[in-house]
């Protein structure tokens, strides 16, 4: 009772000691953050690795299983499971909460690199990441119009992307649904057969007749010439040209075992 009696005996000491409470608050309420989204790590891992054309049980035995014996070792896992889909393996590695995830994420990395020689050759390279929710997208801006896909999707990336680019505070833009260009390739097996040839004899030659190379530079008494030989084939019509073979004289191209 002594706060009580106190208050009945001197009344002007508990109104300024009130106020004085009052007066406090009123200079803290500014103050106090406030976050909509609070910044939270969750001890998550994630390692996504890609196989073009493999089929799921194919990415699970060649891929994940491989990537999870190696991984498993580490200390301080709380649960290690993997899901394995058409050309694709995911790999969710969630560690205990005492343990610092930056750590733990090289970790993860060191285990990957040790067995990368034991995975497929035609993986693409392990990509290991954190969860990390302040990196998800907060907007979404959907496009739609009179056009093609083909047609929203160039207007998408050439123009509106780098203006939502430039805007302060945006980290980054993703196009979801987009189709960029591409140009296709249908090999023909019969023909190919024909002329005893192979896919990777096809392979071989895209890759030897389809890239840039460094041409040099040309250095003059006041300026610096870079040479770059423009080997990136933009239509159709020039991947049909693509020499795979020469024979006794006879050239075999593109066009004539495939269709482009």
């Amino acid at each position: 009772m002594r706060l009580p009696d106190t208050s009945i005996r001197r009344p002007v000491f508990a109104v300024m000691l009130i106020g004085g409470l009052v007066l406090l608050g009123l200079i803290s309420i500014p103050r106090l953050g406030l976050d909509l989204w609070p910044r939270v790590e969750f001890p998550v891992v994630t390692v996504t690795t890609i196989l073009q054309g493999a089929a799921p049980d194919t990415v699970e035995r060649e891929v994940s299983q491989v990537l999870e014996e190696s991984i498993n070792t580490i200390e301080g896992i709380n649960t290690l499971r993997s899901a394995s889909s058409d050309s694709l393996s995911l790999l969710f590695i969630e560690f205990e909460l005492e343990y610092d995830v930056e750590v733990k994420a090289q970790e993860v990395r060191d285990r990957v690199a040790a067995v990368r020689g034991d995975l497929p050759r035609d993986i693409e390279p392990p990509v290991v990441d954190r969860v990390d929710p302040d990196a998800s997208p907060i907007l979404a801006v959907m496009l739609s119009g009179p056009h093609s896909i083909r047609t929203l999707s160039e207007f998408a990336d050439k123009r509106i992307k780098p203006r939502l680019e430039r805007i302060p505070g945006v980290g980054s833009v993703e196009l979801v649904g987009d189709r960029p260009r591409e140009i296709r390739i249908w090999i023909d097996p019969i023909k190919l057969s024909g002329y005893a040839l192979g896919v990777d004899d096809v392979l071989s030659a895209l890759q030897r007749e389809h890239v840039e190379l460094p041409g040099g530079r040309i250095e003059t008494a006041r300026q610096e010439y870079t040479i770059k030989t423009k080997g990136k084939l933009d239509s159709g019509e020039r991947f049909g040209d693509i020499v795979v073979v020469e024979r006794a004289g006879r050239v075999i191209h593109l066009r004539d075992v495939a269709r482009v």
